[in-house]
């Protein structure tokens, strides 16, 4: 039986169909939902430039931390790099998640979900996802699947195939 759900969001479209399903599965079992992000800063400023731009997050998080959101697609290197971030590109990525975080939790409610609570961290996608919902309790997962397709698949890795893999719960895989 499902005590606790935990559902991991990028703000993309597939991890949007998986917040639809994780607040609805809440809502009829009558658990509480956890929705869980890992923050980008090991992803390339271009990809969360398309994540924002995509999302429509580019003018509220210029305005919440005062910074110009160019510096993440200027020419000078790549911000989000692993090195040690600036304080302008952790003001932005943690703006960045904080309000995929907030849509999230009023999309699972939209759809039903009466206890919902966000979390986020850094590091490695997969391991932060596991990382997180053990935290909370949970015993099952709800992940989006990109279907990047065999060969990216096994070039890049999956994050959903390594928490199917390694998770110690249930877990649903959306596509």
């Amino acid at each position: 039986m499902t005590r606790h759900i935990f559902v991991a969001t990028d703000g993309s479209q597939t991890a949007t169909k998986a917040i639809d399903m994780a607040g609805t599965l809440a809502a009829k079992l009558g658990v509480p939902l956890t929705i869980g992000h890992v923050l980008q800063f090991g992803q390339s400023s271009a990809e969360l430039a398309r994540l924002a731009d995509v999302e429509k997050l580019v003018q509220h998080v210029s305005r919440e931390t005062k910074v110009d959101f160019q510096v993440l697609t200027g020419g000078s290197g790549d911000i989000l790099a692993r090195t040690r971030p600036g304080d302008d590109s952790v003001r932005v990525v943690t703006a960045v998640g904080d309000e995929i975080l907030r849509r999230a939790a009023t999309q699972a409610r939209e759809q039903g979900a009466e206890t919902v609570s966000t979390t986020s961290t850094d590091g490695d996608v997969a391991d932060g996802i596991m990382d997180m919902a053990q935290k909370a309790g949970a015993d099952m997962i709800v992940v989006g699947h990109r279907g990047l397709g065999r060969m990216k698949t096994a070039l890049l890795g999956s994050v959903a195939h390594k928490v199917v893999q390694h998770a110690p719960c249930t877990v649903v895989s959306v596509r």
